[in-house]
Order: C-alpha cells, then sequence, then structure tokens
C-alpha cells in the first residue's frame, strides 16, 4: 500500500453504508452505485462468503440489492434479492453476528415496504434475530438516558429511526449531529436518518442541521467505510506492538497528544471516534480506554486513574462491560483491563478479572465479539499474561501458548481461513512474550514456530482481511503493517537465537 492513508480511509469498504449512502438522492448516488456494481463477490452476493461469516454475506448482499434496485438497475438486482435466503447455511449457529444486523435488516424492509417494493421473506434465523433487536430498540427509547451521547449508543444505531414515528427527530438530531454533519460519524445511520426525516416531510427546528446532514452524505468520500475514522485505534496499537518487539516507534507525537487529551474526558471513557471536535456522539468504552492508558504508559504521558473505568464493572460476575448495558462481556476487554490493573497494583480487582478469565478459558470462550479470529483472543490473552506477575495469569498463558502452536498452519502462519499477517502477528506476539515469561517450557516449540513463522513472513506479501467486526466485517488497514513489521522482528530475533 503506497502512501499514508487518510483518516477516512483507515477502515476497509463497507458494502452495506455504501449501499445506504446511494438510496439518498444526490451526487454520490451514481458513483456508490457504480462501486457496488463493480465490487460484486459474485453475480449475485456482495460482503464475505456466508461460510466465512453468513451475517455480514446477508446484510451487505440485501443493502447492496436495494441500492442497485433503487438506482434503476433492477436487472442486476432481483437475482441476489431471490437467492438472499441461500446465504444463510442449514446450521446458522457458531458464526459470530454483525453488529446491530436485526436492526439494519429490518430498516432495509420498512425502506422497501414505504416504496412498495416487495419485501424479502427471511428465513427464521434472520426473522428471530430482527424481532430480538426491535425489543432491544423498545427498551433503549423507554430509557431515561437514551438522547444522552456519553452513555447511550442511539446515534450509532439511528437505522432505527427510519419509520419510528415516536421519535422526536429534532431532539435525536441535536444530540447525536457531529461536527462534520453525520449522524454519529456512521455513514448507514446518516442515510438512514434523513431518509427518514424526507419520509416525514417534517421542519426540523434548525433546518440548517438536516442540510449539513445532506451535504455531508452528498459529498461522502466513496468508498466508505461503517465509522468515519478511529484515530486512537491505530495509535494506541502501535505503539503497544512496536513496545513489545522493540523497534522503532513511528506514532506521530500530535496522534499521541490528541489520545492523551480524549484520555482526560470528563466521562472517564475515551471514544472511538475521538472527542477533540468538540463533541461527543458514541460513548466511549472500557477497551479503546484501557489500551490507550496503556499506550500511554508505554510512551511516558500522563495516564488517569483506572477507578474513573469502575462504572462498567460488574462485581456480580468480577468482569468488565466494554459498554453500559453490554449483555455479554468481551473476553479482550477483561485481557486490557487486566494489563492496567496490574501496572497500577490494583491486586483484589486483578484476581476477580483473572478469575474471570479462568473461567471463560476453562468453558471454552476463547472467541472476542469484536473479531472474527480466536487468534486475536488467544495471541493477546498469551502476550498480557506473560508479563503480569500473578499465580492466575501463569495458567492461562499456558493455555494460550498451547492452542495457538496448535493452530499453525503448514506454511507457517496463522489464520482461521488461510494464513493473513494480521492473524500471524498476534500469534506471534502472543508467542514471543510467552517465551521469556510464563511460557518457558514451551521454549523450543515455540522457536521452531516462530522459525516457521518467519519463512511465511519474508515469502508472503500481506494481505488486507476483513476480520473485525463492526456493522460489517472491516479490516484495520493501517494495523496490518504494524503486526507484519513487528511480528518480522520478533521472528527474526527467535531465528538469529537458533543459529
Amino acid at each position: 500500500m503506497k502512501g499514508a492513508l487518510s483518516r477516512a480511509q483507515e477502515l476497509s469498504p463497507s458494502v452495506y453504508d455504501i449501499a445506504a449512502v446511494a438510496l439518498v438522492d444526490g451526487p454520490q448516488q451514481a458513483v456508490c452505485v457504480q462501486w457496488l456494481i463493480e465490487h460484486r463477490r459474485t453475480p449475485t452476493a456482495w460482503g464475505a462468503p456466508p461460510e466465512v461469516n453468513w451475517y455480514d454475506a446477508y446484510l451487505s448482499t440485501y443493502a447492496a440489492a436495494l441500492a442497485l434496485y433503487n438506482g434503476g438497475h433492477r436487472s442486476l438486482a432481483e437475482p441476489p434479492l431471490a437467492a438472499l435466503a441461500a446465504l444463510v447455511p442449514q446450521d446458522p449457529t457458531g458464526v459470530l453476528e454483525t453488529l446491530t444486523f436485526g436492526g439494519l435488516v429490518d430498516a432495509l424492509d420498512r425502506f422497501c415496504a414505504d416504496h412498495g417494493w416487495p419485501v424479502p421473506r427471511h428465513p427464521e434465523p434472520v426473522r428471530a434475530v430482527v424481532e430480538r433487536e426491535r425489543g432491544k430498540w423498545r427498551r433503549m427509547r423507554s430509557w431515561d438516558r437514551f438522547l444522552d451521547p456519553h452513555v447511550s449508543i442511539a446515534g450509532y444505531c439511528a437505522e432505527r429511526v427510519y419509520g419510528d414515528d415516536d421519535i422526536d427527530t429534532a431532539a435525536f438530531l441535536e444530540a447525536f449531529q457531529a461536527p462534520n454533519g453525520s449522524i454519529s460519524n456512521t455513514p448507514g445511520a446518516s442515510a438512514f436518518f434523513l431518509l427518514d426525516a424526507q419520509r416525514r416531510g417534517e421542519e426540523v427546528e434548525e433546518p440548517g442541521r438536516i442540510e449539513r446532514l445532506r451535504h455531508y452524505l452528498h459529498t461522502c468520500p466513496v468508498p466508505v467505510g461503517y465509522l468515519d475514522w478511529v484515530p486512537h485505534f491505530t495509535t494506541a496499537w502501535t505503539v503497544m506492538f512496536e513496545d513489545a518487539a522493540g523497534t522503532v516507534p513511528t506514532t506521530k507525537p500530535a496522534a499521541l497528544d490528541a489520545l492523551c487529551v480524549d484520555l482526560q474526558h470528563p466521562s472517564g471513557l475515551l471514544c472511538t471516534v475521538s472527542t477533540l471536535d468538540g463533541a461527543v456522539t458514541i460513548p466511549g468504552d472500557s477497551d479503546s480506554t484501557a489500551c490507550a492508558m496503556l499506550a500511554a504508559r508505554i510512551t511516558g504521558r500522563q495516564v488517569p486513574d483506572s477507578s474513573r473505568l469502575d462504572l462498567l464493572y460488574d462485581p456480580s460476575q468480577g468482569c468488565y462491560r466494554t459498554f453500559l448495558f453490554e449483555h455479554d462481556p468481551s473476553v479482550t476487554t477483561n485481557i486490557h483491563m487486566a494489563a492496567v490493573l496490574a501496572l497500577e497494583g490494583r491486586h483484589d480487582r486483578l484476581t476477580q478479572v483473572l478469575l474471570w478469565l479462568t473461567q471463560a478459558v476453562g468453558e471454552g470462550r476463547t472467541l472476542c465479539k469484536w473479531h472474527l479470529s480466536p487468534l486475536y483472543a488467544l495471541g493477546e490473552l498469551a502476550r498480557v499474561m506473560a508479563g503480569i506477575d500473578h499465580p492466575l495469569a501463569g495458567p492461562l498463558c499456558v493455555q494460550a501458548v498451547e492452542r495457538l502452536l496448535g493452530m499453525q498452519n503448514p506454511d507457517g502462519g496463522w489464520g482461521l481461513h488461510g494464513s493473513t499477517a494480521e492473524e500471524s502477528g498476534y500469534a506471534i506476539h502472543g508467542l514471543a512474550a510467552a517465551a521469556g515469561g510464563h511460557g518457558r517450557a514451551y521454549a523450543p516449540k515455540t522457536t521452531d514456530a516462530l522459525g516457521s513463522a518467519h519463512a511465511y513472513l519474508t515469502t508472503r506479501p500481506p494481505r488486507e482481511t476483513a476480520l473485525w467486526l463492526g456493522k460489517t466485517l472491516y479490516c484495520l488497514r493501517p494495523l496490518v503493517p504494524v503486526l507484519q513489521s513487528t511480528a518480522l522482528a520478533l521472528t527474526e530475533r527467535a531465528t538469529q537465537g537458533r543459529r
């Protein structure tokens, strides 16, 4: 990849969001439709292969086909719509659900119905998720902080506003409109909110807000990602991985300054899309905050106390929630919180989190809800636990090492659906850290594995693979070369020691 990526290019293209933006009349429409025509995975499908993630395949195909139908390409749209049900496997379980899947399908259905188009007959697994998401939306609406962007993700889910006449459009727009005119820096949510405002035909108290939203959509750089940007994500992970590998730091001081300013936000949580433009439109989360705190420590910057995150600690389970009211706690969120707690010497709280992780790993729950590959969680478990001096950390590290060694592919890399630089990077960082800590007993096997990994990294060019779970699968593009270069440094060190 040549040249530096702009903020808008950091996330790989989102078929769903491009399709949603294409539903809005304007100069961007033809460009979006053409992109969709040129980026079909098959003549009747978009997104990931269904065997990789059928939720992504289903939503991407449904949204893209509607965009083509709306754009006058009905001969191209009708076959994919007719073949939608075939994207759902006979056994739909065991696959990570993309975020707000049911709500997005429901919004697309409402758009169809409003335009007098036939609404697809969804398979039962899809209908079940749609019904569940409807119930969740009703509960969200009844919450007294529904319109508080410091704690509410309603802006991120603004597609749900479409067809919901109980929503106060003006109040919602005031609460969740970002300075760039979008709704919560999310193209798909922004598109459906504007479509609903047009459906209602109502005048908003501040018409300038609607015009700013329309301008945002008309000027979206195509292709768009599922968020406009996630600046601190790249900064924090780059610092952590380069520090672990002992490579020359590449993060710009201005990026670190911005991260540290956002760490001091009064909410106590770091916002994924940043608040430096003066607005909070998506609440912060404990995982992003923990990783930012670790990066700030590494670079010698001032770090707030982790007690600010205690509002997301669940004492009944002994773990941290990523967001308020999160149903299933995240494994990697608690791995990163354990790293922060260990550095701060909060031994009692650390013990509780490690006990929760021990139970989760013992039950086989080593798949992170934010990532498609188990190698992310296992690599982080090995890497972080290797540096924690606690009786419970050692066994967790060893279990991760055993799994990682057993998952290496014949080509020397790691990957759930074929080796990738990203998944290999997580595994290599975990094994390299463990070899100098709790995983010393596996040092000979680890050295051999890293030697094979070195051969993989030096003979296969890195490829971008959509592994992170948002509304669709996405790749955090700047992270791939960081993982490639730092993993290569670690494997070179291992192979030199073997000579």
